[in-house]
């Protein structure tokens, strides 16, 4: 089943991926490093050295996370967007399926996680930190819109069923 195959998701792809700015993409060829898994796992390493209380809700959170990103990535399959479509501006090397984006939902669920507790200063970053993200794996052309969408709604609910049961 090819979940992405629909216009407006093709199209809303075109219109991030196809409006190329030079600022954005040095911007986006560092940035994107910060939806990576070693950033989660860095950032969990400075909350148990510095004793925060938050540590065991993050970290439950992100594993959650991980492992529904897993199951939808392997029950989907979706290809990538270079494997779908002509005319992909890709700024990185890519593996695995599409959908949902994990460095999307990762970058949620740090937000999510992070968000209470944090000083005021810090919020609204953290709130703009999955925004980007996910805006930035459009425009380097490993994700489809859909799969951001779904990347930032599994983030959210790992956070919330986390922060419900914890």
């Amino acid at each position: 089943m090819d979940i992405e195959k629909f216009s407006l998701n093709y199209w809303l792809f075109y219109q991030v991926n196809h409006h190329r700015h030079p600022v954005l993409d040095v911007f986006y060829r560092y940035f994107y490093l910060l939806g990576k898994g070693w950033f989660g796992a860095l950032l969990g390493v400075l909350l148990l050295l510095t004793e925060d209380s938050r540590l065991v809700q993050y970290t439950l959170a992100l594993l959650l996370q991980a492992l529904v990103v897993k199951v939808l990535k392997y029950t989907f399959r979706a290809k990538r967007p270079s494997a779908t479509l002509r005319k992909v501006y890709a700024l990185e090397r890519l593996r695995l399926k599409s959908f949902p984006s994990g460095d999307t939902a990762m970058a949620t669920t740090i937000a999510l996680s992070l968000i209470e507790g944090s000083p005021h200063w810090l919020k609204p970053a953290l709130l703009l930190y999955p925004l980007l993200i996910g805006y930035g794996r459009v425009y380097m052309g490993a994700h489809f819109p859909l799969d951001v969408v779904a990347g930032w709604t599994v983030g959210v609910l790992c956070s919330l069923l986390v922060s419900f049961f914890y």
